[in-house]
Order: C-alpha cells, then structure tokens, then sequence
C-alpha cells in the first residue's frame, strides 16, 4: 500500500461512524471547582443521578484524572470500552464511543481515567485544543437530555475543554475565603473565553457546599461577597453532612446509603432548582442504550 493510501484509509477510519444519531439534543454543562476538597465530584454525581431519576437521559462524563466518579459508583470502567484519551487525541471521533451504562437508570457515563493527565499534556501541543472535546459532541449530544462534566480542580485544558463545550457552568464552592477566590479566578476565566472565543456560557450559579449553618457570620459575609461577584445566587445550600464521606467510604450515592439524609435531599433540591433554570422536561423512558462499534 503506498503513502497516500494508507494516509486516505486512516483518515477514512477516523472520519466514518457507524452511530446513528439520536432524536435529543442535550443541554451541555459543566461542574468547575478551582480548588479540591469543595464536593464538585459528589455534586456531580448526584445531580447526575437525580435529573436522571425525573426522567431525564444523562451523559456524565468525568474529566478528572483523580477518577473518583466510578469509584462513588461502586464500579470500575468496563474493559474494552474507548477512552476519553482516544476521543481528545482523536483517535475516535465522538464521545459517544466513550461511553458505558452506569447500572443506574437512565445515566450513562464516561471517562475515570488515571492516564487524563498525560493527555492533557499532549493536546496542549494541538491547534485549537480548547475545542477538541465541543467538537466531539456531534453524536453524543444527540442521544441524551444532558451532559454533565465533571472538570479537573484546576483551570487547564481538560476544564477550558468542558468550559467551551457547554452552554452552562455550575460552580460547586465551601464557604471559606480561600474557595471564593477560586470563584473568582473560574469567573474570570469565563470572561475571557467569552471574549476571545465567543463561547456562549451562562453561569448557572455558586454553590454553597458543606455548608454550616453554626457559622452564621462567616456564612453572610461570604453569601454578600458571593453576590458582588455574582447576582443570581442558587437558593439550594448543601449542608455539611457525615453521610457524605460515609457514603463515599461505601461506594455507593447518598441516594442509596442515606436517601433521607439532609444532603441527600439537597442535591434532590438542587435537580429541581437546575432543571426549572435550564429549562430542561424530559419525560420518564427507558434506560438509554446505545450501540457503539468495537
């Protein structure tokens, strides 16, 4: 085979799908976090979880190199199934073919895995490497009501990816100094791709995680800061609870471990607050499957 056939068969073999597409076309969000430790994977995960319950089809999809997504699941990656790596180096050409059942009606995920962050370092090298992951959406966006990333605690490309990608961006954050100014830094991060890139990206909110509500003082002087820096506050607060790292020691969600706990009943309050400002229905159906080629 000469040069120029081999170069026409790979990228024939990157180009063609054997997916068909859907009949949805799913709102696009991301879970940012500048700092660790502020509940961006728990939120992620059981927001996941309780818009699926409405009804909703939901793609989750974890940018983290940490992984912890399966991990608050019970569940590994299943062998076989294509990386997030192969969607962003492009080896594969859309995420759909990253993805696998999660066990849960419903919701499907994709990603948790350790080797994200040498990627991360490769696509930094790319043209236009904020937008391989939008661009990757094409068919995946199609099968579901909604997207979720959870990013990396950091600003780099993994996150300016989910960022570009999205049509909104919930920012999960404890209620100390430090994790304001990390809001901070995110905000401004959305400026800037709003600006040089045009990306249209609506901050859907601040959300106050582990919050104590013994520290009255601290917690209004943070909320007034909060609303300085951003003006349409979400109304749902997620308490500090011992559930939560009981139930992430269990590998299970706290719709499972604990469901009447008071975060529990949080994160349901929080699907319902998201779904009325994304303005997302879905009726109830069946689990999504979704035929991927080998």
């Amino acid at each position: 085979m000469s040069i120029r056939e081999r170069i026409n068969a790979r990228l024939k073999k990157r180009s063609s799908s054997e997916i068909s597409s859907g009949d949805r076309q799913a709102h696009v969000i991301s879970i940012a976090s500048n700092k660790g430790g502020g509940g961006k994977t728990t939120t992620a995960v059981h927001l996941s979880l309780a818009i699926a319950q409405r009804g909703a089809r939901v793609l989750l999809v974890d940018l983290d190199p940490q992984a912890h997504i399966c991990a608050s699941l019970g569940m590994e990656r299943p062998a076989g199934v294509a990386s997030l790596a192969d969607v962003l180096t492009g080896k594969r050409s859309d995420l759909i073919e990253a993805t696998f059942p999660s066990g849960y009606p419903r919701l499907t995920l994709a990603g948790s895995e350790k080797d994200l962050a040498e990627t991360e370092a490769v696509i930094s090298a790319k043209i236009g490497k904020e937008l391989l992951l939008s661009g990757a959406l094409r068919i995946a966006a199609t099968h579901f009501d909604l997207i979720v990333f959870d990013c990396p605690p950091n600003l780099g490309t993994l996150t300016l990816n989910a960022l570009c990608a999205s049509q909104g961006l919930l920012i999960p954050s404890d209620m100390s100094v430090l994790a304001l100014e990390g809001v901070g830094d995110i905000l401004e991060t959305v400026e800037t791709l709003r600006r040089r890139l045009a990306r249209r990206i609506d901050v859907l909110g601040v959300l106050a995680t582990r919050y104590d509500r013994r520290t009255k003082s601290v917690n209004a002087q943070i909320a007034a800061s909060l609303s300085d820096l951003y003006g349409r506050p979400l109304q749902t607060r997620i308490p500090l609870s011992s559930s939560v790292p009981k139930a992430q020691m269990a590998g299970q969600p706290l719709f499972d471990f604990d469901r009447r706990s008071p975060a529990a009943s949080a994160y349901r309050d929080l699907a319902d607050e998201l779904v009325e400002r994304i303005g997302l229905h879905a009726e109830v159906d069946a689990p999504v499957q979704v035929a991927v080629p080998g």
